[in-house]
């Protein structure tokens, strides 16, 4: 016959797992509050043996808190430099076109981007975008053009430098090269460059070699880009972000416990907060915990979602308005080792949220016919509760 397990516990410290940005609020309930006077009988009938003596009931009020965006003092610029051409020695004047550029920038006061971050990002993009065509790969980022590299990495704009043509003539002894220069804004706004800079041709007659004519390059094309970058707009952002939700198998546990439990809305959403315990980022930066909706530019990102016991998971997404990320989390190696599989984990987290409630005053009900075991403790931790037979 099947029955139904009251779990009871203590906990030491709950409070130490809340998170810094969540501000909450108590405030008890007592008397003769209709709420009050149904749990007090629901408990009584579940307890005929016992005498109720007092109930009460807590209501918590919560605020999460999340640093206030405030612009940036210098426009951030994200520089990407490419060789495009089958001339190898070309290579060697990447790093020198986009110092030239950065230090351009810094004499307008405009913040560039650590080329060594940048530059990475951008080669990573090169390398992998082939074999994502391909469908060999997931690639690092996809979809990811300059723009959308310049968004992860925090930047307002994104300047791209290309040399796509160079040629030595013989004939002629000239050597030429063709370089196209881009600035747009992390919205994909195309923003003002001089008509010499965003197409620049050299034919030189005179060069020793094709760094000569590169030379040529960073003493007139820099310079342009420094008289217009002072005039481009920054984007905001806040505008055209738009509304993204994430949840997890986790969520949807606790979702489950939850139907056996009366509580206050606020205090069910501590508990997924803090016995659900998943943590939601977006191309490196912690946006908040799930279940939740957030907000984004649209298009690709990275979204990481992390839970102790859990393996990380982390993919590239593409965030449209109203998308929605259903994310299906696995045990971590260490996470076996405590809980042995995914049924003692449940098991475990139902125990955890049973404890969490009865230091708030509430006892839950859970019914267990289905479980085989809860808890997988060891030592004095041991609570389990066996399906009766």
């Amino acid at each position: 016959m099947n029955s139904k397990h009251l779990i009871m516990a203590a906990v030491a410290a709950l409070a130490a797992c809340a998170q810094a940005q969540v501000v909450t609020e108590g405030a008890k309930v007592e008397g003769n509050d209709p709420a009050l006077l149904d749990f007090k009988a629901r408990v009584a009938k579940a307890n005929p043996d016992l005498e109720v003596v007092g109930v009460q009931a807590e209501i918590v009020k919560t605020a999460i808190l999340a640093p206030r965006l405030e612009p940036r003092p210098q426009p951030l610029v994200a520089i990407f430099v490419k060789n495009q051409t089958t001339v190898k020695p070309l290579d060697d004047q990447v790093d020198a076109i986009r110092d030239s550029i950065a230090a351009a920038l810094a004499a307008v006061d405009m913040e560039v981007i650590d080329p060594h971050e940048s530059m990475s990002n951008f080669d990573r993009y090169k390398t992998t975008i082939a074999e994502e065509r391909l469908g060999l790969i997931e690639g690092a980022y996809r979809g990811g053009s300059p723009q959308n590299q310049a968004r992860m990495l925090g930047a307002d704009f994104a300047i791209v430098v290309s040399i796509t043509d160079a040629k030595f003539d013989k004939e002629f002894n000239t050597y030429s090269i063709r370089v196209s220069t881009k600035a747009m804004d992390v919205l994909g706004v195309t923003k003002k460059l001089g008509a010499n800079t965003a197409n620049w041709r050299k034919i030189d007659p005179v060069a020793g070699d094709f760094a000569d004519v590169i030379d040529k390059w960073l003493r007139e094309v820099p310079k342009d880009i420094s008289v217009n970058a002072p005039q481009w707009k920054r984007p905001d952002v806040n505008a055209v972000a738009v509304e993204f939700s994430v949840s997890t198998t986790i969520d949807a546990f606790i979702n489950g416990l939850e139907n056996g439990v009366r509580a206050p809305n606020e205090l069910l959403d501590e508990m997924r907060r803090v016995i659900g315990g998943v943590t939601v980022s977006i191309d490196g930066a912690t946006i908040g915990s799930s279940p939740g909706t957030f907000k984004a530019l649209p298009g690709p990102h990275q979204l990481r979602i992390e839970r102790q016991w859990m393996e990380p998971w982390q993919k590239p997404v593409f965030i449209t308005e109203g998308a929605k990320f259903n994310v299906g989390l696995e045990l971590s190696t260490v996470g076996q080792q405590k809980f042995k599989d995914l049924e003692g984990f449940r098991a475990g987290t139902a125990v955890a949220y049973a404890e969490a409630m009865w230091r708030k005053g509430i006892r839950v009900n859970f019914d267990t016919a289905q479980w085989r075991d809860v808890g997988n403790r060891t030592g004095n931790e041991i609570i389990n509760v066996n399906q009766n037979r």
